[in-house]
């Protein structure tokens, strides 16, 4: 397929494409070799000019830049680094691992992992070497990213408690959580996979924290959801750290189900929370430096805690979105996040406004019990099947083949932006897997998209953190007409009875249900920190000039000790580890000085 960067290194755009026969472990030493090498003299510009492809990508996770940076250009990426180089110390880079990756018919790199040190941590970096014209494999890519501080090590079976005498535990862990002797230094709001993976991650790391839930039960954010609700995502890709799924687990787990594993999580690793406890305010003290944050618990009581850091991991919150006229409607109104079961709904004429995942699985439910439902679409929307194209595109071998964590450093180590070439080839492909069901669709008057530049699901969700269905379903009821549509205008009203579209139409309604997506990621930071500090949190999600993702995983600019954390199962995972050692170089002073993108 043509490519819209030619930069992107398909053959066609290399002019050449791999031998049959070559040895990758060779190549991948002799690459090695001369990165360290280079590194070591500090001939940066040697370095790039004949090791580098000649538009190749860096991107940094927290290692040289104490930030995700990525760095575009031979020009860019040598200014990078004789800015860092020197401050960070970094060298001592040694080769790991290698292996041939063939990722798209007309693209293939070898992969290298190797290892590398600076002045305060270590890291992993991974490097991707493509043929080029004249024969010799150059790195398309490199990143470096910060796996572990010097001198701070997690937790290991040696720092296990030896203690026989056992008999006090439960008046000691009554005491720690409850934090009687002193104040946390970090405060976690929110106690979902994010919230509460960031807090295994800091015991891990030594650093004192407390969770707060608002909810009577970890997992109530799952457990309050739809009841059909399942995981999207195979299981293989969401794993918590510390803690893997059992294997004898399905492979899309019920919301329940994951529910009860967050409860189960908290509780195995001893994780220091407060249920039925919610963060009223957080004000940074000038006077001291820190977070006055002020905590109702369940019995009415508050508690002002001082410490010195604040991780926000309320997720995305449902947007709200008020139509003309709804007060007047003398059905029933309500979120996507309150529906519960259309169990109750026969006889009923079902509206969904919107038309992404929760709206397609609550229109599934409400056909599956003979429901009369209509999604009303207000944009086409891009849709992929899970048992195709899902599960061919997340395969467990890849999961499965490799520890956890390196799967997540290689998948990680690609530049966003570098990626819309092998999306768009995936998009593709995943048209093909799906194409009956998609004309299927189409024959029926359902608008679809292929993605933002057909880049399929990628950057709807870089930019939107939605916009798509993993078709679970429903599509098959949209086609065989047990799921209505009404498409091609936009809601200008609701009345007493319905709904009145801007083309004049009108569609009777006992119940509507809005399901129009996700909120600003600020909004419920603000809600605490106050509206005058929550003006100064720049935007959350969606990506900056070199495409990283503006504002989660590390602190806004002039708001130290503010961590805004979320993602899904996956990028948690990872990313948690990120803001914890962040605030684990605070404490021990091991935290340079950033190298901000200037759009952050």
């Amino acid at each position: 397929m043509p490519d819209t960067d030619p930069s992107f290194p398909s053959f066609a755009n290399l002019g050449a494409s791999p031998p049959k026969d070559f040895d990758v472990q060779a190549i991948a030493r002799d690459w090695i070799s001369a990165f360290a090498g280079s590194i070591d003299n500090r001939d940066v510009h040697n370095f790039i000019s004949s090791s580098l492809h000649h538009e190749p990508w860096w991107r940094d996770q927290f290692a040289l830049t104490w930030d995700m940076r990525t760095f575009q250009g031979r020009a860019k990426i040598e200014t990078f680094l004789n800015d860092r180089l020197a401050e960070t110390g970094f060298g001592k880079v040694e080769f790991i691992k290698a292996f041939f990756q063939p990722v798209a018919p007309d693209v293939a790199w070898i992969l290298i992992r190797f290892s590398f040190e600076t002045a305060v941590a270590i890291g992993v970096g991974v490097a991707r070497l493509v043929y080029c014209a004249d024969s010799v494999w150059r790195a398309v890519t490199v990143s470096t990213e910060l796996v572990g501080l010097k001198g701070h090590p997690e937790l290991t079976s040696a720092d296990r408690d030896f203690r026989v005498n056992q008999g006090n535990w439960a008046e000691e862990r009554k005491r720690e959580v409850e934090f009687v002797d002193k104040d946390p230094e970090v405060v976690i709001i929110g106690c979902g996979h994010s919230g509460l993976e960031v807090a295994a991650r800091l015991k891990h790391l030594r650093v004192s924290y407390l969770a707060i839930e608002k909810h009577a039960r970890i997992g109530d954010n799952w457990r309050m959801r739809y009841d059909f609700l399942t995981l999207h995502d195979p299981i293989w890709v969401n794993h918590m750290p510390y803690l893997p799924f059992p294997t004898c687990w399905p492979v899309f787990p019920s919301a329940k189900k994951i529910a009860d594993w967050l409860e189960f999580y908290a509780e195995t690793l001893e994780l220091n929370v407060w249920l039925s406890s919610e963060a009223v305010s957080a004000v940074r003290n000038k006077a001291t430096n820190k977070w006055d944050v002020v905590v109702r618990r369940g019995d009415g009581s508050t508690r002002t805690l001082h410490v010195d850091h604040v991780v926000m991991a309320q997720g995305f919150t449902f947007k709200k979105t008020v139509f003309p006229g709804q007060e007047a409607f003398q059905g029933q109104i309500m979120q996507s996040n309150d529906f519960k079961s259309a169990k109750g709904l026969v006889g009923k004429k079902v509206v969904i406004i919107g038309a992404c995942t929760s709206a397609h699985d609550i229109a599934s439910d409400c056909a599956d019990y003979g429901v009369d439902v209509t999604i009303h679409q207000r944009s086409s929307t891009y849709v992929l099947s899970i048992q195709k194209s899902i599960l061919a595109f997340l395969p467990a071998s890849e999961w499965e083949g490799s520890p956890t964590e390196e799967v997540d450093s290689n998948r990680m180590s690609m530049p966003l932006h570098f990626q819309k070439g092998l999306a768009q080839r995936g998009a593709a492909m995943i048209q093909h897997l799906d194409k009956e069901i998609l004309e299927g669709l189409t024959k029926v008057g359902y608008r679809l998209n292929n993605g933002i530049d057909n880049t399929g699901v990628l950057y709807l969700l870089l930019q939107n953190g939605g916009g798509y269905y993993f078709d679970s379903g429903a599509c098959q009821k949209i086609i065989d007409g047990k799921i209505k549509m009404k498409s091609g205008t936009e809601v200008d009203k609701i009345t007493k009875t319905g709904i009145v579209f801007k083309d004049g139409s009108k569609l009777p309604a006992d119940i509507i249900i809005i399901a129009t997506g996700f909120d600003d990621a600020r909004a419920p930071i603000r809600k605490i920190v106050g509206e005058d500090v929550g003006a100064r949190i720049p935007t959350i999600w969606g990506p900056n000039e070199e495409g990283e993702l503006r504002g989660p995983w590390r602190e806004p600019k002039d708001l130290p000790g503010l961590w805004p954390m979320m993602g899904n199962f996956a990028w948690s995972r990872h990313f948690s580890k990120m803001i914890a050692m962040q605030i684990k170089a605070k404490k021990e002073g091991l935290y340079g000085t950033r190298y901000a993108a200037s759009s952050a």
